[in-house]
């Protein structure tokens, strides 16, 4: 952190929000053109040791602009329909691993790469002096775009989230109306737009989310890849044609916030370098829902660890009832 940031102003963040008056509009035409777009769903079974007790699954479905998303799909072999724990993971992060806890408590789980991710991910290039990769690297997702709204890499995902929940309404063994949304920094801003713009999700699971209240606190956070890569647009004079600013509030995660109604987990690291405090209040702030926040005075980004882990099983223990 550029400096030490004390619970109580973070606790009193409460920013005065100013979305597009046409925000529903852009994301109401977003969602009719994903919808245009076969899902093209495919599953290929995995065989493991834990088959005989569960389904898991390499699964992938057509996004918008005909990309293909991919994940993970695990299924608890019981009877009917299974309520299911969807993962977001973070920017240039890899992906969580199927949780045993779930699985024994009959939980589905679904893991998605997010676009541009797994395989197919840009590999940082070679420094000549030290034969190492380039530190700092990143493939600059979130560059460009903001000139052309529909161009924009979160435009992208965040249709990505609509067309997961999707997927699972056609997929055997999954009970389509019992979804819990489980984000990682930049994943949580995925799972409240899923909250936000269907009516299938029963809770959230935010960790130390990130992409909400992009403000100058969170933009000082040079150490998150994506505040690098926007920061030369931000920069910009806003022009006759685009000012950058406004376009970044169509995706801004705090403006889907009044829109939750379901019970929301937050977590928070009081020295995350990555997630500001003040921004993750500014979005627990401002939901009107069943929402608690586990707080860690002295961690960063990955606040909690097994504690918080334990935690958001309790969660989907309360939300799913089992």
């Amino acid at each position: 952190m550029p400096a030490p940031i004390s619970f109580d102003e973070c606790f009193q963040t409460f920013p005065k929000l100013d979305p597009p008056e046409d925000l529903d509009a852009f994301w109401k035409e977003g969602i009719a053109a994903l919808k245009k777009v076969p899902v093209k769903a495919t599953y290929k079974t995995i065989l493991k040791g834990s088959f005989i007790w569960e389904s898991l699954n390499e699964i992938s479905f057509q996004g918008i602009g005909n990309y293909t998303i991919h994940g993970k799909l695990s299924i608890p072999r019981k009877r009917g329909n299974r309520p299911v724990v969807v993962f977001f993971h973070d920017y240039l992060a890899p992906e969580e691993e199927i949780q045993k806890g779930y699985s024994d408590l009959g939980i589905a789980q679904l893991h998605i790469t997010l676009r541009g991710h797994g395989e197919e991910m840009i590999q940082a290039p070679i420094d000549p002096n030290t034969g190492k990769n380039l530190p700092n690297w990143s493939p600059n997702y979130f560059a460009d775009g903001l000139d052309l709204k529909e161009d924009f890499y979160m435009r992208k995902l965040y249709l990505d989230v609509y067309r997961t929940i999707e997927f699972l309404r056609l997929s055997d063994g999954i009970d389509g109306d019992q979804i819990i949304l489980h984000g990682k920094s930049l994943g949580s801003a995925l799972s409240v737009f899923g909250a936000a713009y269907t009516d299938r999700i029963k809770g959230l699971i935010l960790e130390t989310p990130s992409f909400c209240y992009i403000d100058k606190d969170q933009l000082s956070l040079r150490a998150n890849p994506w505040v690098r890569e926007m920061l030369p647009s931000l920069e910009k004079r806003a022009t006759k044609k685009v000012d950058y600013k406004k376009s970044l509030a169509y995706f801004d995660s705090v403006h889907f916030a009044k829109k939750i109604k379901i019970p929301a987990l937050f977590s928070c690291g009081m020295e995350d370098n990555l997630s500001h405090p003040k921004s993750i209040f500014a979005l627990f702030n401002h939901m009107n829902c069943d929402k608690r926040m586990q707080i860690y005075p002295n961690e960063g980004n990955d606040a909690g660890k097994e504690k918080q882990a334990q935690a958001n099983l309790e969660f989907v223990k309360e939300i799913f009832q089992v």
